[in-house]
């Protein structure tokens, strides 16, 4: 059981109610995660949490390495000196089998780690943030196909789709993307979105409904001049969705990674031989089905891309200016 001080004030500080939940976010804590104000804080890491994660791998691989070569140098700077007393050449040798047994050990776990069948690592669903970045950028370099369920997608048109295109152009081959947003036409839908975000999430301070509404077109113009630029690399379908959710999915044909609002949350990833694939993949179905097929405007001047997309005076010129402006901005989630 998850008894102690620990993992019992976290419990309740984060409000985390079913036992799954608790063992995942105490047995796999981050090493720094944000809190709502975008402040980093330090937490413990466990041995499970270290070896679930690439980032936290690597982090302890560096940190191994660098303690066996400040013991490797205090051992050639005790072996150069004149005088050695008896204790310096006892504590001389327990350095040395420090190193040697730490050498051992690292060599051993990356003989051992060649071994490791890549299809039992792809089926582990559970994320660290630290983490979430490789993956998508993992499952981009894989894709000929993407889809994607979000509601302003600020990371999607700021890293995401500039590596599909990318890809297909390294390649030389087409991309299908289904894009799918929140519909920005529905003042309601985007105010109740405004006050989840300025409840619970690292940025609340940006939230009103001119933001959603801006960052939502920026995305759309992002999407219409990538589309505009490789005509026969990028092949878009625009959706716009009336369902919110706290959840994210996007992925490929082979493999779909759901995230949440806040990056020190946990992701989850699936691949396509694992058992809850199915359920997401039918839930991006029901999303795209249930939203509006947006045309994407093309052969029109881009300062009138929106304008020919939702008609003249429909969206005001404040916030098409502001959408004009958030199209080069960069990704506000530290992946």
């Amino acid at each position: 059981m998850l008894s102690n001080s620990h993992c019992d004030s976290f419990l309740r500080r984060e409000k985390i109610k079913t036992l799954g939940e608790a063992y995942l976010h105490c047995a796999i804590m981050p090493s720094k995660i944000r809190d709502r104000n975008g402040f980093q804080k330090v937490t413990s890491v466990s041995l499970s949490g270290i070896f679930s994660s690439a980032h936290q791998r690597r982090s302890f691989l560096l940190a191994s390495c660098g303690l066996l070569l400040l013991c490797f140098l205090a051992i050639v700077w005790i072996a150069n000196r004149p005088d050695q007393p008896p204790a310096l050449v006892a504590f001389n040798s327990f350095l040395t089998s420090v190193v040697a047994s730490g050498a051992f050990a690292i060599l051993s776990t990356l003989y051992i780690s060649f071994f490791v069948d890549p299809n039992e690592v792809q089926k582990a669903a559970v994320v660290l943030p630290q983490d979430i970045s490789q993956n998508l950028d993992r499952i981009v370099a894989d894709s000929v196909d993407y889809q994607i369920s979000v509601r302003t997608g600020r990371h999607f048109r700021a890293d995401t789709l500039q590596k599909l295109l990318e890809q297909a152009k390294r390649h030389r081959q087409p991309i299908r993307v289904d894009a799918i947003l929140l519909d920005f036409r529905d003042a309601s839908l985007c105010e109740q979105y405004v006050r989840f975000r300025q409840s619970a999430t690292f940025d609340s301070r940006l939230w009103d409904v001119e933001y959603v509404q801006s960052e939502v077109l920026a995305t759309i113009l992002a999407i219409a001049r990538a589309k505009a630029e490789y005509p026969l690399l990028l092949n878009v379908q625009l959706y716009l969705s009336k369902r919110l959710s706290t959840f994210r999915i996007e992925g490929s044909s082979q493999e779909i990674i759901v995230t949440r609002e806040d990056p020190k949350d946990f992701a989850y990833r699936y691949h396509r031989s694992h058992r809850d694939y199915a359920a997401y993949a039918h839930e991006l179905g029901l999303i795209r089905t249930e939203a509006s097929a947006i045309e994407i405007a093309m052969d029109v001047a881009p300062t009138e891309v929106l304008q020919k997309m939702f008609g003249l005076g429909t969206i005001p010129a404040k916030v098409i200016a502001k959408a004009e402006a958030a199209v080069g901005a960069g990704s506000p989630y530290a992946y």
